[in-house]
């Protein structure tokens, strides 16, 4: 089973950090240029039997008034999805993250996390026995470890865990370290697989949590730049149900 974790930036497509000052129409107002950054992104997904996407935009201006989930579940051909609504920006911006599946979703839960700024959340999904679960954490340490304690509490007990997302913080800090040892799932990401900025990474701030149980394959960086972060991809062996 090949798994994707991808923050896509709303389709903006950052190449240079100048791009986020001289590019800050991108931010709030659509483009053709997106349309085709979401084609492009809707095909490279396609590989993959399960997708976990954040930063998406689920129906705000800057999105085109239309949902990027709608429009990469159809150009991709994945059967089954789900999206969760984390920040509204009225006129301006509906922010979310999604999970696409080959296999028919059983069962979706969303939390909001907890943070001094609303908009970050937790999407959670039971896939063939599993708990896939996707995240987009805050920018500011202190939040992260809130946001990371409510996380632990959500997948406590469940067996079968993939947890992936843009957590905003690297690998060897103590606030993911702990929290690997707290919610017993093993960080399979590290200091080299370093994902942002995508023209030139170097920091490992996606990552991919695994139960133990669950065989895997070391998780890859893909040179694919669509965004101002870089994709993560691994798999895994499914276990019985």
């Amino acid at each position: 089973m090949k798994l994707l974790s991808y923050n896509i930036q709303a389709c903006i497509g950052s190449r240079h950090y100048s791009d986020y000052l001289f590019g800050i129409r991108k931010q709030i107002a659509h483009s053709p240029v997106k349309d085709r950054t979401l084609r492009k992104i809707g095909s490279f997904i396609s590989g993959f039997d399960i997708v976990c996407l954040q930063e998406l935009d689920l129906g705000g201006r800057r999105g085109g008034f239309s949902s990027q989930f709608d429009a990469l579940k159809k150009i991709s051909g994945f059967r089954f999805g789900a999206a969760q609504t984390t920040r509204i920006i009225p006129g301006v911006s509906q922010h979310g993250n999604a999970i696409f599946s080959r296999y028919p979703i059983d069962e979706v839960e969303e939390y909001r996390l907890p943070g001094r700024m609303k908009g970050r959340g937790l999407l959670v999904c039971t896939i063939k026995g599993h708990t896939v679960a996707n995240t987009h954490l805050s920018l500011y340490a202190k939040m992260q470890v809130r946001q990371l304690e409510l996380i632990s509490e959500v997948l406590q007990g469940r067996e079968k865990t993939i947890l992936a997302g843009d957590f905003n913080c690297r690998s060897a800090h103590p606030t993911i370290r702990n929290f690997a040892t707290r919610s017993g799932l093993d960080l399979i990401t590290g200091n080299t697989t370093n994902t942002y900025p995508s023209w030139k990474p170097t920091s490992d701030i996606d990552h991919i949590f695994v139960s133990r149980t669950i065989p895997y394959k070391k998780p890859e960086v893909l040179d694919v730049r669509l965004s101002d972060h870089l994709p993560l991809q691994t798999e895994f062996e499914l276990l019985d149900q």
